[in-house]
């Protein structure tokens, strides 16, 4: 006599209409997860978490605008919005509203900005490339070296990351001799400052730098209160 269970479940859907639903939310379940990061990474900051969510939204959606602001060589130089203005915007908000002190700050956005020119390197057809952790680890650290274990110190590493990383290897680089010729390979072309691979590193050096400080310093205060 063969058994039979006392009870199944039908689904129902499809497997084919699971697999697809699970492709779908997998990039949403991302996303979410990305709001939520950035999120916190600017609260450490010293953003308020509406103003928070807003600047994520906005850099999100800004990644897919260039502005277009000069001509030089047949190629086309743009800013992008989400990877530039933004941070730009986020990093002057944060010195503005004395989340950090002006000259450890200063001093860690010419760090990253050095250390990033160093890396960075211009590739025909792709635009300008670095290692995604040397930013972050750079403005992690000058944010712990220069701010201490306070709670300036992920605002000091955000700042210092992502505005280092965009004069040091967006705009130092653009600036110096060859470069613009070396991506274009002399053809028509729009080099979009803080678009495309450089949003990955603008953007998400200022978070990852903000998180690294923010573990680096707790753990320091730990240490030194015994707690």
């Amino acid at each position: 006599m063969t058994g039979v269970p006392a009870s199944v479940f039908v689904p129902f859907l499809s497997t084919e209409t699971l697999y697809l639903f699970v492709v779908l939310m997998v990039p949403v379940l991302l996303l979410y997860l990305f709001i939520i990061v950035s999120e916190e990474a600017f609260e450490l900051a010293g953003m308020k978490a509406s103003r928070a969510i807003i600047m994520t939204i906005g850099a999100l959606v800004g990644s897919l605008i260039d502005i277009p602001f000069a001509i030089t060589d047949g190629v086309v130089l743009a800013v992008n919005v989400g990877g530039c203005i933004i941070p730009l915007f986020l990093s002057v908000e944060v010195v503005a509203r004395q989340r950090v002190r002006p000259g450890p700050a200063a001093l860690a956005v010419l760090f990253v900005a050095l250390v990033s020119y160093y890396f960075a390197t211009p590739v025909e057809g792709e635009g300008i490339l670095m290692p995604f952790y040397i930013a972050p680890l750079a403005g992690a650290f000058a944010g712990i070296l220069l701010a201490g274990a306070d709670i300036t110190s992920p605002g000091t590493a955000y700042v210092g990351g992502a505005m280092g990383t965009l004069l040091g290897a967006d705009i130092f680089l653009l600036a110096t001799p060859g470069t613009i010729e070396t991506i274009s390979g002399g053809e028509m072309a729009v080099l979009s400052i803080g678009g495309a691979g450089v949003f990955d590193g603008i953007f998400l050096t200022g978070i990852i730098a903000v998180f690294l400080a923010a573990v680096v310093a707790r753990r320091v205060r730990r240490v030194d209160t015994g707690v």
